[in-house]
């Protein structure tokens, strides 16, 4: 497939495969990186070294701030994710939270940060639910469960407007 392909965008299915499959035989950092891979050909670019988990951190406190004061109304009406390069980058990044939610908190929280910045950037999509719903699943961790609450239910809410019934569990 990768040697008959006459684009890149060809490669695209098999790549989702391929990670899925390294995900199953718990190759997470090789998933990782061949997913950060095919996210830089899609034009996201991920710096060349990570900020550290502390700076993530304070922007995902930051960003959870916001979410909470966030009405159902005003999530429902965000503009949608057009850019389909944008979505196929979500869809990438959504089988590495639970890939590195099982295994690397730090990474995790750098996924979660990266799917929050190209939601506000670009608009929701189905695979905003599953980022709401890890970030959620953090501030549990971090016994904020107000916060963690709140932020569940707007998870639910994408849910139920994208009816991504793949999400469902």
């Amino acid at each position: 497939i990768f040697a008959h392909a006459k684009v890149y965008r060809d490669k695209l299915r098999a790549y989702a495969t391929l990670i899925k499959a390294l995900g199953a035989q718990y190759k997470l950092k090789e998933a990782t990186d061949m997913c950060f891979g095919v996210l830089s050909q899609l034009g996201v670019q991920r710096q060349s070294s990570l900020p550290d988990t502390s700076a993530v951190l304070r922007d995902l406190m930051a960003l959870k701030s916001s979410l909470e004061k966030l009405s159902d109304v005003e999530l429902l009406n965000s503009r949608e994710m057009v850019n389909s390069d944008m979505v196929t980058a979500m869809s990438f990044l959504q089988p590495l939270l639970l890939y590195n939610f099982l295994s690397n908190g730090e990474v995790l929280l750098k996924i979660v940060f990266h799917m929050l910045y190209l939601t506000l950037k670009y608009g929701i999509c189905e695979e905003s639910c599953c980022c709401l719903s890890s970030l959620s699943a953090v501030l549990c961790r971090m016994k904020d469960y107000n916060a963690s609450e709140r932020i569940g239910q707007l998870a639910i809410l994408l849910l139920e407007k994208f009816q991504s019934r793949k999400y469902i569990s």
